[in-house]
């Protein structure tokens, strides 16, 4: 199968910089729904966690900045820049941030969405 120039190419902006965190929990905000994933940002103080919780997609999830301990099937695992990990639909997982933190999920839905949606300021389409 040959490939394409058609198409479409999303260029984010520096997304460390994109969010604070609230006062008393993270704070989440999808940034994009395109075709096959959507991705959200989580911007976390040191100590704030994300309670246990699932999704109805397979994620995968990386710290683009900061460090996590990121708890699934009671095993603590050291999240930093660099480490992804993809978990299945509906497994439940917890989140702390061991310091200042920005986590990115992306959720492989598999749904179409042409023109991708955004909800951050910055993104290019190419």
């Amino acid at each position: 199968m040959a490939g394409t120039h058609e198409g479409t190419a999303l260029v984010f902006p520096q997304l460390t910089e994109a969010f604070e965190p609230f006062d008393n929990k993270p704070h989440a905000q999808k940034i994009v729904d395109a075709t096959g994933a959507n991705l959200v940002i989580l911007e976390f103080a040191q100590g704030q966690v994300w309670r246990e919780h699932h999704s109805v997609h397979p994620v995968i999830v990386q710290v683009l900045k900061g460090r996590v301990e990121f708890t699934v099937k009671d095993e603590i695992i050291d999240l930093v820049p660099g480490t992804p990990i993809h978990l299945t639909s509906h497994l439940l997982h917890e989140v702390r941030a061991m310091e200042p933190s920005t986590v990115m999920v992306t959720m492989l839905t598999g749904e179409t969405h042409e023109p991708a949606k955004t909800n951050v300021e910055g993104i290019r389409s190419i």
